[in-house]
């Protein structure tokens, strides 16, 4: 397969390095409540069933089903191993178990588990798959799974797709019809009551260019009633038709994305192209059934790490299915259940594909944000916890201004260039923006960086202004350059190849604006 198929979480190259230390973590006890499974609902006559296992043999079907073995991490960090052991999955009274457990475990490092270099690491589970045993395009997907709990699990019914026709992880596409991590520890959601678990599911599309310059946008839910996951069978399902992704649970439509808030952009001849219609969703994908360990989503959200009185973790799944819109099976079309209720994800449309001049980036004025953002840019997030929540919004005076605001410890706030030859700007340069923190938490400061893809960073310490009071900021550009990566002591920015030219990443929980981001010679 080609770069990064499987890694999962939007990583960024602004912030590979800057991870937070192992701590010692003390636990809340969790564990398992009462039956709360939800009785299977038949799909509406339209849809014709073409695929599915419903488990019902003693043994895993190979017809259907690949075990991928490896030691690789999944992209993410994550902390087990991947084996076809009895152990770790299995057919029993009906069901697909996928067991999670604390057993350390070697093999191979790379995703395909071929490679003779190995890994070792501290759990294993497994990950099956039905590439080209199962692959569709446009559909009704349906699992009904009972997912694991506790802190560090991480488990994924998703879709990948077949033949990356548009290139490596993300620009061919990523899936997701149901994730969710650390089910029943105490939630981190914002705002929520002290003593609410966590019981969240997330559907997700990842999309864009190929990794770091991928684009991921999801829909959240919870069960009515608070009933958790965890607790019970529910049926995860996503209806996919040409340019629209609908997402379920128990048959209630959640979530809804449109192709207008997805794209995919590869390189073609040399030069970079928009694929047409409702690319990267328009070839055929696989299913993928997994639970993963820890990594950055699971490790960085709620409680922390991973806690090992939890295992073993089983992920319990009653049947897969797979339909086909019997009205329009090429597109996929006439065959919807819709709510009005339902989330409208509006996604990321393509940006405009522009090639730089020669005078681009020069002195003595080069703006990058002032009502709008320059339009060789792309603004991002590096949000591995869900935590980093960005606005455009008008202020009296100043006119548009962005509003970051952070609740976790990990993540920032960046504006992506083309590849760009910053080397004028150490002479006398300096990056220039207003800003004003609304809200901050006790000890959290401000770092702003530059970066020529990790770990060629550098960063520097911001001094605060004030809360409520609109302060500018200046930085040498040389000083900056030559403070180098506190987080790889040795390396600095390339200012002959900057790709991230204005990040800002407050150290913890903050609420602030910027406004009128600039270099100024």
């Amino acid at each position: 397969m080609s770069n990064f198929p499987y890694r999962r979480a939007l990583l960024a190259t602004a912030i590979l390095g800057a991870m937070v230390g192992c701590e010692s973590k003390v636990y809340q006890p969790v564990q398992a409540g009462p039956d709360t499974s939800v009785a299977v609902v038949q799909p509406n006559a339209s849809w014709t069933l073409i695929w599915n296992d419903e488990f019902s043999g003693d043994t895993i079907d190979k017809n259907k089903w690949d075990h991928e073995v490896n030691c690789y991490g999944g992209g993410n960090a994550e902390r087990q191993c991947y084996t076809k052991r009895p152990v770790n999955s299995f057919v029993e009274d009906g069901k697909l178990h996928i067991v999670a457990r604390n057993y350390q475990f070697t093999g191979p490092s790379d995703p395909e588990g071929k490679s003779r270099h190995k890994a070792t690491l501290p759990y294993t589970s497994a990950r099956l798959r039905t590439m080209n045993k199962g692959d569709w395009q446009y559909g009704r997907f349906e699992v009904r799974a009972k997912l694991p709990f506790g802190q560090g699990t991480w488990p994924a019914i998703w879709m990948l797709p077949t033949d990356y026709v548009y290139g490596g992880w993300a620009a061919s596409g990523e899936i997701d019809i149901v994730e969710a991590v650390n089910l029943k520890t105490p939630t981190d959601e914002l705002g929520a009551k002290a003593g609410k678990e966590e019981g969240r599911i997330h559907g997700t599309l990842h999309y864009g260019r190929e990794w770091p310059d991928n684009v991921s946008t999801a829909a959240e839910y919870e069960l009515p009633g608070h009933i958790n996951p965890a607790d019970g069978f529910h049926t995860y399902s996503i209806e996919w038709e040409k340019d629209e992704m609908r997402w379920y649970v128990d048959d209630v439509h959640y979530g809804t994305q449109r192709s207008d808030g997805w794209y995919s952009q590869y390189k073609e001849g040399g030069k970079w192209v928009t694929g047409e219609s409702d690319a990267p969703f328009n070839q055929r994908f696989h299913m993928i059934l997994n639970l993963a360990l820890g990594g950055s989503w699971a490790s960085n959200a709620n409680e922390g790490g991973i806690d090992d009185a939890i295992f073993p973790q089983t992920m319990e799944v009653d049947f897969v299915r797979v339909y086909e819109c019997s009205k329009d099976p090429a597109s996929g079309k006439g065959c919807a259940t819709v709510s009005e209720d339902a989330q409208f994800v509006a996604g990321t449309a393509a940006p405009e594909i522009i090639i730089p001049g020669p005078d681009y980036a020069r002195g003595p004025l080069f703006t990058l944000y002032d009502d709008k953002l320059d339009k060789h840019l792309r603004s991002k997030e590096y949000d591995p916890q869900f935590k980093i929540y960005t606005e455009t919004k008008e202020v009296a005076g100043r006119g548009n201004v962005l509003g970051i605001k952070k609740t976790g410890e990990i993540g920032n706030f960046y504006f992506e260039s083309p590849e760009v030859n910053m080397t004028d700007w150490m002479n006398g340069g300096e990056i220039v923006f207003d800003m004003m923190v609304e809200e901050q938490a006790p000890g959290t400061g401000i770092m702003v960086r530059v970066d020529s893809g990790w770990p060629a960073s550098s960063d520097i310490d911001v001094e605060l202004p004030p809360i409520g009071q609109w302060k500018e900021v200046r930085i040498n550009v040389a000083e900056l350059i030559n403070n180098g990566n506190r987080f790889a002591p040795g390396a600095k920015a390339n200012i002959g190849g900057l790709k991230n030219i204005f990040v800002i990443e407050p150290t913890g929980p903050m609420v602030l604006n910027i406004d009128n981001v600039r270099y100024e010679k």
